[in-house]
């Protein structure tokens, strides 16, 4: 666990700062991956942008709101900057909904945009990973294993580590997805399998999830929900590109079966 990063005698919060890192990176690689499948790199670099800074201000609009019975007698205290006072899913709605608007009017290719979106949500997800376990968030169970991590007075799984290390497998299945250079949302839609199919898993280590009756825990339910639901789409998407019989082959065919 590493919750400070010092430079000289400046401590910053590391977790915050690996989550910004992955969010540049992983609007880099989607930009990328847009670029080979005909998109325009400008437009998603613009999306991500006014995601971004929509998002950040939306979340801290939306914690103030939450506590405004706190706020309403200190005005001046609405715009100091704590990275520990924002609201991360209204945020990350708020981000996604003026990225999409954005898109939306540039005209951009929906089966492009989410096949290009595969490498950067693999590669936001391993950051996040990265930053859980620089904070000990989403940390594991007491283990005994060879490899298991001191984290709050015990030695536990390090789940951050295997969510970071199947995550850059997921990374690896989009990035070789996208190099087919077909844009059909597979690629998408095999990172979230990947993805789900991966959390399902070390779901079952972690020490701080809720658990439900005969062992489960409610995460595994609803990465369970995702997967299956990936695949279906998968299905989709397979069954569309299906190659049909042109009319001219079935005549060869039944040329070719008379003689």
């Amino acid at each position: 666990m590493l919750e400070t990063l010092r430079i000289g005698s400046l401590a910053l919060p590391a977790a915050p700062l690996v989550t910004i890192a992955a969010f540049w990176l992983a609007l880099w690689m989607t930009a990328r991956a847009g670029k080979r499948l005909g998109l325009d790199e400008d437009a998603i670099f613009n999306a991500g942008f006014y995601g971004a800074t929509g998002g950040l201000i939306g979340a801290r609009a939306w914690y103030v709101l939450e506590y405004w019975s706190f706020y309403q007698n200190r005005l001046g205290d609405i715009f100091a900057l704590n990275l520990q006072t924002l609201a991360p899913f209204e945020g990350i709605l708020t981000g996604v909904v003026i990225a999409t608007i954005y898109l939306q009017r540039k005209r951009v290719p929906g089966a492009a945009l989410f096949d290009a979106l595969a490498p950067g949500l693999a590669t936001f997800a391993a950051g996040l990973s990265l930053a859980n376990f620089a904070s000990g968030a989403a940390f594991g169970e007491t283990a005994d294993v060879p490899w298991a991590i001191a984290l709050w007075d015990a030695r536990r799984h390090p789940t951050q580590l295997y969510d970071f290390v199947l995550s850059l497998g997921a990374l690896l299945v989009a990035l070789r997805l996208v190099q087919m250079g077909q844009a059909t949302g597979r690629a998408f839609g095999a990172t979230i399998a990947v993805l789900a199919a991966s959390r399902l898993l070390t779901e079952g280590f972690r020490g701080d999830s809720e658990l439900l009756a005969g062992g489960w825990r409610m995460m595994q339910f609803v990465w369970l929900a995702v997967l299956i639901a990936a695949m279906i789409v998968l299905a989709w998407i397979d069954t569309r590109r299906a190659p049909t019989q042109t009319p001219e082959a079935e005549v060869a065919n039944e040329s070719s079966s008379g003689h």
